[in-house]
């Protein structure tokens, strides 16, 4: 069977407390890992179809001559040539982790990904976790800090809808209220 297109990473998953917005944060700790740890976490990315915000999770794209892209070229491919070649389609999952398939077309081309984080692999689509900052630890910081995307991450993660933040290592907790702030002035 099929699989949505995942990447395994390692860190820590700080989610709201209930009555809040129900918002994630992701303290990233290592984006390559090597081996499964007690820190690993499956991300998987979504692209948007339009008109309706709701994700799709790929698994596999046939091209317009029947070649078929999977793993996460699949986001290089659809960046790359999406608007050059509509008729593509795109075979994955909605989040109920039922099976779809949408024209690349129907596709938000120019939407961030919806990213959402996973406890393994084989955890259930719909019991992702949509993660709204990413946190990346820094041994000189004393305090969570807005920062821009650093240039080494890399897409399909760069072309996430998230916010970047760098923190200390030890963080223990992530006050949500600070997506507040950063969100009022993102589109100043």
């Amino acid at each position: 069977m099929a699989k949505a297109v995942g990447q395994q990473v390692c860190g820590k998953l700080f989610q709201e407390k209930p009555g809040g917005n129900g918002r994630s944060a992701l303290l990233l700790t290592n984006l390559k890992p090597e081996m499964e740890s007690e820190q690993s976490l499956t991300l998987r990315l979504a692209f948007v179809v339009m008109g309706t915000d709701a994700p799709l999770f790929p698994s596999l794209l046939v091209d317009d001559w029947g070649g078929e892209v999977r793993g996460t070229s699949i986001y290089n491919w659809v960046r790359e040539n999406g608007n050059q070649f509509p008729r593509a389609e795109i075979f994955g999952f909605d989040r109920q982790g039922n099976s779809v398939q949408f024209f690349v077309r129907e596709l938000e081309l120019y939407a961030r990904l919806l990213c959402f984080a996973y406890p393994n692999a084989q955890t259930p689509l719909a019991e992702g976790k949509l993660v709204h900052a990413v946190l990346l630890p820094d041994g000189s910081a004393t305090e969570v800090e807005k920062i821009k995307r650093p240039s080494e991450i890399k897409r399909p993660l760069a072309a996430a809808r998230v916010t970047w933040w760098q923190a200390p290592p030890d963080l223990t907790h992530f006050n949500f209220s600070l997506l507040d702030d950063a969100q009022a002035t993102e589109f100043v």
